[in-house]
């Protein structure tokens, strides 16, 4: 009898912990469903409308991008060359109406061939609905170094006089 009550309760643990979480894990993955399936149609407008009116991106190797409208305009490129993405959520950390998500993603572009990154998002809970708040991502792959100036050919040597 003891082990079946230890048992119950070492089994309720994970699932009382899960449910605390303000239903984020599930609203998160609800969202990224949205995203996935907005790469898929092409409409960067729709993944603009996943973030928060005052959510801001922070793409690789460029500045942050604030704004729904700015948000549209930067995903517009990525719809453009790829026709899929999976993101697949590793871990949800909720403070409130605040969640931290790190994750990992793939895209594929026709070919079925993309780059793979990691990524931290913080969601934010509006209503009943968690949105992008900051997105942060990079790609696994290492970065290319930038080509290297040619050299200039040094003055040709003057005979002396």
């Amino acid at each position: 009898m003891r082990r079946a009550v230890l048992c119950m309760v070492l089994c309720a643990v994970p699932a009382v912990g899960w449910a605390s979480d303000g239903g984020a894990k599930a609203g998160i993955d609800a969202a990224n469903r949205k995203f996935e399936a907005a790469v898929a149609k092409g409409d960067a407008a729709a993944i603009a409308q996943l973030y928060a009116k005052d959510a801001e991106i922070f793409p690789p190797g460029a500045p942050p991008v604030k704004g729904r409208e700015a948000i549209q305009k930067e995903f517009a490129g990525l719809v453009g060359a790829f026709k899929k993405i999976t993101l697949m959520t590793v871990e949800v950390h909720t403070m409130g109406n605040l969640a931290l998500e790190v994750s990992s993603w793939k895209l594929e572009d026709a070919s079925g061939k993309g780059p793979e990154g990691k990524s931290l998002v913080l969601w934010k809970k509006n209503g009943k609905t968690w949105e992008y708040f900051r997105d942060m991502w990079s790609g696994n792959a290492p970065e290319v170094p930038p080509a290297a100036a040619p050299a200039t050919p040094a003055p040709a040597a003057t005979p002396p006089k």
